[in-house]
């Protein structure tokens, strides 16, 4: 697990260098820049960028047992909401969301695509 380190400004390539994610859903993609996240010992951080291709669909809400905070930043995505007309909303570029754990949220989808730069860790700190 690579840990957080001190890292001054570099040029950051937002085309290449991602990787398929786990969790089987196709057409998302990951790029860590820093850390790691340790789920079975519930313990760690991680920063990455995700991008999600055109016509991107996650299955279902879901809900994690770490924070995580994500801003849009670039296109845009469609997201399950309860409260909105017809139980979704969009979210275009530039957007924020911070989510503390159990927070249930999606399912996603997008039809253009979008790149999200997503903080994730255990505990409060």
């Amino acid at each position: 697990m690579k840990a957080h380190k001190n890292m001054d400004f570099a040029g950051l390539n937002l085309t290449d260098g991602f990787a398929p994610r786990g969790g089987g859903v196709a057409g998302i993609t990951e790029k860590v820049l820093a850390g790691g996240l340790d789920m079975a010992a519930k313990k760690g951080s991680r920063t990455r960028l995700l991008r999600l291709d055109p016509g991107t669909r996650t299955p279902e809400a879901h809900a994690h047992d770490y924070w995580e905070e994500i801003y849009v930043v670039e296109g845009s995505m469609i997201v399950g909401d309860a409260d909105a007309p017809g139980g979704e909303r969009l979210v275009a570029s530039p957007a924020y969301a911070c989510r503390e754990p159990g927070f249930m949220h999606g399912p996603v989808r997008t039809d253009k695509g979008c790149l999200l730069l997503e903080f994730s860790w255990y505990g409060d700190d």
